[in-house]
């Protein structure tokens, strides 16, 4: 089995070095929660150029060019996966339906390239024409670019697709997944700085940037954004991940509402916009700052959601199953000297995004023995990748058992009861979601193993959108 990649600790002075790395190189400032991965990244980069960590990071605090490209290859890449917000899809595909001339789409901060594929099959599965449709994704981390060009990927990145999209657009295998030719021919990929680059397109009809105008400075986003929308077509559409939507305030651009979602549009001169009936303001709530968010919190006053899940008993060790493999027995690994619970369950994210999910398990229950809701959710997650729904609902109810409140939790079992053909079951478990979100601001970010907002979180729980794999489509 694989080592699982040793964590330095890094002193306050170092990580603000580092931190100033990222400002300069690309603008970006990551959130206090990321902090701690920076040492992680720092032994990989080092790792990559064949370096002891302190050469390496004496090279990058002096700006070598080399040690700043390769240490931001595995600082800045964000989690990503097919079909990301399919709710922004659908609504690409219903625009380009009517659409009659070449179709340009700007993926922006596309990370490992699973973003701009799904808009092809987006695109390719609402009936456009192969060589119609033209989508430019860039990055400014050139790694990430290699391995989206590779179009190579392990059974996690496509953990929220459909099936019958995988079976038309993927070559599938027991251990990973390819983007067939026909794809791939219709994305050019670039390496882009979007603080310091002009736009590397004009006339897009669609401007994909989720989850990346999070990581900027308030200083720097109104500069990003004014690019992103420089690269529209009049007409043309931008999107943003749900949290990023107050950001695009003040840019001139018109908000419209597709089936209760709010989007962003760039104005045609002299065009009138269409009149909106008035809304009253939303009310916001001030709650208290939010607990760490991979420790056990209490139980709030109001009535939790009904649930009966059952204690979570203390994990037997793990099977070493790889999907689509023969069981093999493998030594369980033991987390690092001094490794917190938030750094083991980071390793065990990280391992089930490679595809080493039987490494992924091992970690997560080793996060479980601290009572960590996440770790179960995480654990569920796997049960799932390996067709145990039944385990993954057990994994669920026990993190639930934790975390009464835990919103992700319920809209999980939504998913999961609707695979098994329990329709009440599935409805229950919407309504204890939408209960568990209930005074919380459309914002703030949900506990769970994967970033999701409140309000994108309610708009998925909306009776007849359907929910996918693990959560919500």
């Amino acid at each position: 089995m694989k080592e699982p990649v040793r964590v330095e600790r890094l002193d306050e002075a170092t990580l603000i070095g580092l931190e100033s790395v990222l400002r300069i190189a690309c603008g970006m400032v990551l959130a206090p929660s990321v902090r701690p991965s920076l040492g992680t990244a720092l032994t990989r980069a080092a790792e990559s150029q064949g370096l002891p960590t302190a050469d390496f990071l004496q090279r990058l605090l002096a700006r070598d060019t080399a040690a700043v490209e390769a240490f931001i290859g595995y600082a800045v890449i964000g989690e990503t996966y097919f079909f990301r917000h399919p709710e922004q899809l659908r609504e690409l595909a219903r625009m380009a339906a009517s659409h009659r001339e070449p179709f340009l789409v700007w993926s922006a901060g596309c990370a490992s390239g699973e973003e701009p594929y799904s808009l092809v099959m987006t695109l390719l599965a609402a009936g456009l024409a192969p060589e119609s449709i033209r989508v430019v994704g860039t990055d400014v981390s050139s790694r990430a670019l290699e391995r989206a060009k590779q179009a190579t990927y392990s059974p996690w990145s496509v953990r929220r697709m459909e099936p019958e999209l995988e079976k038309r657009f993927l070559s599938i295998r027991p251990d990973s997944v390819s983007v067939p030719p026909e794809v791939r021919a219709r994305v050019e990929f670039r390496r882009h700085n979007l603080v310091t680059d002009p736009p590397p397109v004009s006339g897009a009809q669609a401007v994909f940037c989720r989850n990346v105008l999070i990581y900027f400075p308030p200083e720097v986003i109104p500069s990003v954004l004014e690019r992103l929308v420089r690269a529209l077509a009049p007409g043309g559409w931008l999107f943003l991940a749900p949290a990023e939507l107050p950001f695009a305030k003040g840019m001139g651009l018109e908000e419209r509402e597709m089936n209760g979602m709010p989007v962003l549009r760039k104005p045609v001169p002299g065009e009138k916009p269409p009149a909106r009936a008035p809304r009253p303001a939303p009310l916001r709530v001030l709650a208290r700052a939010p607990a760490s968010p991979l420790r056990r919190v209490q139980t709030p006053s109001r009535a939790a959601p009904a649930t009966e899940a059952p204690a979570p008993e203390a994990p037997p060790p793990a099977r070493a199953v790889r999907v689509g493999q023969a069981p093999t027995s493998t030594p369980s690994p033991q987390p690092p000297a001094g490794s917190s619970v938030p750094e083991t369950l980071e390793q065990a994210v990280a391992a089930a995004r490679a595809g080493q999910f039987d490494l992924a398990e091992e970690l997560a229950r080793l996060a479980a023995r601290e009572l960590s809701p996440e770790a179960y959710l995480l654990l569920a997650m796997v049960a799932e990748g390996r067709q145990d729904v039944q385990g993954a609902v057990a994994a669920v109810r026990k993190a639930l058992y934790l975390e009464p409140q835990l919103a992700i939790g319920h809209a999980m079992l939504v998913a999961l009861y609707g695979r098994l053909g329990q329709p009440e079951e599935a409805e229950r478990a919407r309504r204890n979601a939408l209960r568990a979100l209930e005074g919380l601001d459309d914002e703030h970010v949900l506990r769970g193993v994967e970033a999701m907002t409140v309000g994108g979180l309610r708009r998925a729980l909306v009776p007849g959108v359907r929910m996918g794999k693990s959560g919500a489509r």
